[in-house]
């Protein structure tokens, strides 16, 4: 689709076109052919109107690539300029216009290009460029970030996109954009919202580039719709974004907003993504296809949508595959072109229209293509002398038969030439020879030309044959839980084999004959191991390697023990991670006498009982430092603390607590004793009530909590009642005889009884107790008043009479 402008070339040939490409020399004439809809000039013929068959892209020679985009069209041609035609209303032809062009115009000042990629959706469209220096730059629509340089203005020039170096590849899709950097890594921009960016999030958009969560050993990428595919060194597929129909190949529908791996696909040498579908070509020369099926997209017959890869029928001996919007294309090595899917508006290239093909059909007439690229609905195709996939290269084993591997695209005749130390071979001319020796020094060379109609492409092998050899490199830091790939390189021909002898590898990687040790590492620590490099010339080569695998920190699951006030403590709260965290606290309160060491031992005798709760932190410099909300109880044995309970008064009410401390909070029972009537005690040592009777009350409590030995203490309560006399009548006296009669009186402290009115009889004396005593000596009626008093509440009176006789 728009994206697939960007998918027309496979990695290898994207690679020719910079400074890393294969050695190859091409002479001869090529151009461009294109056909579908011809709406706005995209189809470049100086016209706008539909074609069902191939035509002549206007006055367009020396092309190295093209790029099909939703309503507009690109074209790079050998000297690294870049030319443009097609819809112009944001500016997407770069030539600082909004005019439409029909035919090809200059994008002024943009030299030094190596691919183009025409992205957009509907009206919406821009274009980007690659330069050789490795820097991004774009131009028309910037809407939603798709520039990434930090703003949503668009642009009829091109502009840089800013920050980003090191690019060997660059896909467009609808409204994002793939960067493939040197490293293999992948960065993103533009619309997110399906989680096509693969960082995670579905934020709206990103208008700088960012790295795409965990996706390393890259090769080749693809932009879709609103998804992103990328291919691995090893032949697997990954993706991410939108999966409404299966577009991710996983098996579901499910959206992912990180690299999901497409399900059983392997040995795929480039792949294509479209609006809702997506291709893959395979080492083997088949394609495989998945997602929306509408109007046969796929291929496979059918019209049924498929949620993970299924062979589309007939083809073989494929070179290059694309994608547009509702239709797929691919090139075979020979350089015809097959087409299937929709074809309401001719973008089949077979002089009809209407109607689809649910499997692939040859477009007639149409031969020597060495790259394409299907747009929405029309399709580029560039016709010129053979081009290659991939770099030529020797391949073979000592004592066997070397083989010249040279992938042309649009070759009808393949010729080989080999030297040995220099000197061509008269008879060596086919794809293979074997040398007359295996001895270290020697050289050999392939040289391979492939020609069509349109022009002859040389290029050439070279091995030397050598024992093989360990570089002595450090290899990168690895992280647990993050995708790892490193190579450990060996030089030497034929292709040392590297394997591990000695030592232990990371946990969660494995190692490649080829010295690619990847995976995911599960556990932190430094990893030493032994490699040896074998090629069957000379010794074997032996280096000893070092991998650091980084963990972030994470608390073990764990309790802490119960601690004793007084007793010395020790607990350590235990963090995994590489290198080893440190511990400390970030919150919350620890055990008065306890101390946090930055190993995460809590140490020290407490001093004080109760719960405590805290929040820790481990961090080590890897990833978001860990967090763990711990508590650590101190127990402390129950101690009653010092205190006299106040005096209680009879009829009024009293409340006291017998305090205890420890912890679990101590409880308080009676255990010998009597409490003062009306009185009852409460396990938290309350004593409460309305005593009834007073006096003084001993008792021995105990407070127990299950630490220690039981607290025992035994205490006094006073209950005061105020003074009041009892009734009684005092007996009739005698002269000169003894007289004792006690006017009684309760209360507590003991009443003291006075007269405070009236007369005694004469020879008695009233005591304090309230005993009236003595031998009256005078007859008479006599009235008086006393009073009790101790002190508590008001004075009790009575008036009393006492008669002698």
């Amino acid at each position: 689709m728009a994206a697939g402008a960007a998918l027309a070339v496979t990695a290898a040939a994207v690679a020719a076109l910079g400074p890393a490409g294969p050695a190859a020399a091409s002479s001869g004439i090529s151009q461009v052919y294109a056909w579908g809809v011809g709406g706005s000039g995209r189809l470049g013929n100086d016209s706008t109107a539909d074609q069902s068959s191939p035509v002549a892209v206007s006055a367009l020679s020396q092309v190295a690539q093209v790029s099909a985009g939703y309503i507009h069209s690109l074209a790079l041609r050998s000297d690294g300029t870049v030319w443009t035609w097609g819809d112009n209303r944001y500016g997407q032809l770069g030539n600082g216009t909004t005019t439409a062009s029909s035919v090809p115009v200059p994008v002024p000042g943009l030299t030094g290009v190596v691919q183009v990629a025409a992205g957009g959706h509907d009206y919406r469209s821009y274009s980007l460029a690659l330069r050789s220096d490795g820097t991004v730059w774009a131009w028309g629509d910037n809407a939603l970030g798709e520039f990434g340089d930090g703003t949503t203005i668009g642009r009829t020039t091109p502009v840089q996109v800013p920050g980003l170096t090191g690019v060997t590849q660059i896909a467009a899709g609808s409204y994002h954009n793939l960067a493939l950097r040197s490293d293999g890594t992948v960065v993103a921009w533009g619309m997110n919202g399906n989680g096509q960016l693969g960082d995670g999030t579905t934020a709206l958009y990103r208008n700088r580039p960012m790295v795409v969560s965990g996706l390393t050993r890259v090769t080749q990428i693809a932009a879709g719709y609103n998804y992103s595919l990328a291919l691995r060194s090893d032949g697997t597929v990954m993706a991410w974004g939108y999966n409404f129909n299966g577009e991710l190949g996983d098996g579901t529908t499910t959206y992912r907003h990180t690299p999901v791996q497409v399900a059983g696909l392997t040995g795929v040498t480039q792949i294509a993504a479209g609006t809702y579908h997506s291709l893959a070509l395979r080492s083997d020369g088949t394609v495989m296809a998945w997602g929306y099926n509408y109007r046969g997209r796929l291929g496979d017959g059918t019209t049924i949508d498929r949620h993970a890869p299924v062979t589309v029928s007939g083809l073989s001996d494929v070179a290059l595959v694309s994608t547009g919007a509702t239709n797929g294309v691919a090139v075979r090595s020979d350089g015809t072109v097959a087409a299937w899917g929709d074809n309401l508006h001719g973008q089949l290239g077979d002089g009809t229209t209407g109607s689809y093909r649910a499997t692939p059909a040859t477009v007639p007439g149409l031969s020597s293509v060495t790259q394409i690229s299907a747009g929405a609905v029309h399709t580029l195709a560039k016709v010129g002398p053979p081009e290659l996939t991939a770099n030529a290269a020797i391949t073979g084993d000592v004592g066997t038969t070397l083989t010249c591997q040279a992938p042309f695209v649009g070759a009808t005749s393949v010729s080989y030439t080999w030297l040995w130390d220099g000197a061509a071979i008269p008879d060596a001319t086919t794809a293979t020879y074997t040398p007359p020796s295996w001895d270290a020094g020697h050289q050999a060379t392939c040289q391979v030309t492939a020609a069509n109609d349109l022009g002859t492409t040389d290029a050439s092998a070279t091995i030397t044959i050598a024992p093989a050899d360990l570089s002595a490199e450090t290899a990168p830091i690895a992280e647990a839980g993050k995708y790892y790939s490193y190579r450990f390189a060996a030089t030497g021909y034929p292709t040392p084999k590297i394997a591990l002898v000695s030592g232990a590898l990371p946990p969660g990687l494995a190692l490649d004959t080829d010295g690619t040790l990847y995976g995911t590492p599960s556990q932190g620590g430094t990893y030493r191991f032994s490699l040896s490099a074998t090629n069957g010339i000379g010794a074997v080569a032996g280096e000893e390697k070092t991998v650091v695998v980084q963990a972030s920190a994470t608390f073990t699951a764990g309790t802490a023990p119960i601690a004793v006030a007084g007793k010395p403590y020790k607990y350590r709260f235990a963090a995994a991670g590489y290198p080893t965290p440190k511990i400390t606290r970030v919150s919350g309160t620890l055990p008065p006498g306890l101390a946090l060491a930055a190993d995460g031992t809590l140490s020290g005798t407490p001093t004080r009982g109760g719960s405590y709760k805290f929040t820790l932190s481990a961090s080590n410099g890897v990833g978001t430092a860990a967090t763990a909300a711990e508590t650590v109880v101190v127990q402390a044995p129950a101690r009653f603390t010092g205190g006299t309970s106040p005096i209680a008064v009879v009829g009024k009410k009293y409340s006291y607590r017998f305090a205890a401390t420890g912890y679990p909070t101590p409880k308080i029972t009676r255990v010998s004793g009597t409490l003062p009537p009306g009185l009852k005690l409460a396990a938290n040592g309350t004593l409460s009530g309305t005593p009834t009777r007073a006096g003084s009350y001993r008792f021995a409590l105990s407070a127990t909590n299950g630490v220690g030995t039981a607290a025992k203490i035994t205490k006094t309560v006073i209950v005061r009642a105020p003074a009041h006399f009892t009734r009684g009548t005092p007996p009739i006296a005698h002269v000169g005889k003894k007289y004792s009669y006690r006017f009684a009186a309760t209360g507590y402290p003991t009443p003291k009884i006075t007269r405070v009115s009236g007369k005694l009889p004469a020879g008695l004396k009233l005591a304090t107790n309230g005993i009236l005593s003595g031998k009256p000596t005078r007859r008479g009626t006599y009235k008086f008043t006393l009073a009790a008093t101790n002190g508590v509440g008001t004075a009790a009176k009575i008036t009393r009479t006492v008669v002698v006789r």
